[in-house]
């Protein structure tokens, strides 16, 4: 359920917000930095891979969220069950890719690395290591946070 970010108490206000697409483009924009040639990110309600790219023989695929919608003010945010659901989706489509059997490949969940998604996320890290996914958690577009399991 949505949440009015101003109605929150500060110690749990979100200190930014981004949507999905912005995110999307966030993992983009650093994929293409780092060299990986992308295809253009999912934007609204496309269905697929949000982010996929390529480099030296390998491949990546990511799934992003945000911490709100991409039609919402900056004011509506979601709510904790949300979040919740969103990073269940988040693993069960990474698991639907990497099903697929091929070599050299790379899955990254992507989110905007704020208190309550982070919290969310190493609730079941352990799990998320096991299945040799990595995390991406983005500071409002310019820093990026990485946790890349050890295999």
């Amino acid at each position: 359920m949505p949440k009015s970010l101003s109605k929150m108490k500060d110690y749990l206000k979100d200190p930014f917000v981004m949507n999905e697409d912005t995110v999307n483009i966030a993992v983009y924009n650093f994929l293409n930095s780092v060299g990986c040639n992308c295809s253009e990110p999912l934007k609204g309600r496309s269905q697929g891979v949000d982010v996929q790219g390529e480099k030296n023989g390998w491949s990546i695929y990511v799934e992003s969220k945000g911490s709100h919608a991409n039609d919402a003010d900056d004011d509506t945010v979601f709510g904790q069950g949300q979040i919740k659901v969103h990073t269940y989706v988040q693993v069960g489509k990474l698991m639907e890719y990497q099903t697929e059997n091929e070599d050299n490949r790379l899955f990254v969940m992507a989110n905007p690395d704020i208190p309550r998604i982070r919290k969310r996320v190493n609730s079941v890290i352990n799990s998320i290591n096991k299945l040799g996914f990595s995390s991406f958690g983005f500071k409002k577009m310019v820093q990026l946070k990485l946790k890349i399991p050890i295999i």
